[in-house]
């Protein structure tokens, strides 16, 4: 791979204020998740300048959920990005929670006794009821790095995803044990420049 994959999560939304688990359903961002989503993309612009790029140098690749789309859309406004449907990738999806997704904590602890503890002893391998665990996550981020990885050889990449699937994608990329991979922090005001084998955080907060 000759060119940098920025990996980027989606700014705040509705129901990670409320502290709802969201996988597959949706809601929109809050207007700190727009502020974020703006802040990020014109880091983003001041990457490439820095880096000798231009906008149009930059494939897009991006998860179809709405709050993704917001995010992309304010981004790519910002920092002049050019992507159209043909960048959505349904690999690049958050984890579902399944029967999970929507509810908060104590919601999940009330209707399930217990599984949330049990998930906090296994958290790679536990599987919420019709949902995915990170086992199943990792194999489709898998397949959707190593398309994005071949982008790559000709252009830089800019992936709008999730917290939990953007950090399975910067383990994988990293080569990093599981443990590692869960304990990977997953920001909406900062974003990843993947290049060379390694991952370096960007700050988005004061860039103009």
């Amino acid at each position: 791979m000759h060119h940098p994959i920025y990996v980027f999560r989606h700014g705040e939304t509705v129901w990670n204020a409320e502290k709802r688990a969201q996988g597959f359903l949706d809601s929109p961002l809050t207007e700190e998740g727009r502020r974020q989503a703006r802040a990020m993309g014109r880091a983003l612009a001041k990457e490439l300048r820095d880096t000798g790029h231009i906008p149009d140098d930059v494939a897009v690749r991006a998860s179809p959920l709405g709050r993704v789309r917001e995010t992309l859309a304010l981004a790519a406004e910002e920092a002049g990005l050019m992507h159209d449907d043909l960048c959505f990738d349904d690999r690049l999806r958050e984890m579902s929670w399944g029967e999970w997704d929507g509810l908060t904590g104590p919601e999940i602890e009330a209707r399930w006794p217990g599984a949330m503890a049990a998930r906090r002893l296994d958290r790679w391998r536990y599987e919420p009821p019709g949902g995915e665990n990170y086992i199943m996550a990792a194999a489709r981020a898998r397949a959707a790095l190593d398309d994005i990885a071949a982008l790559a050889i000709e252009r830089p990449v800019a992936v709008f995803a999730h917290g939990g699937i953007g950090r399975v994608l910067r383990g994988l990329f990293l080569r990093a044990p599981e443990a590692e991979i869960l304990d990977m922090d997953q920001p909406q005001d900062a974003f990843y420049r993947l290049h060379r084998d390694t991952a370096a955080r960007i700050v988005s907060q004061g860039v103009d």
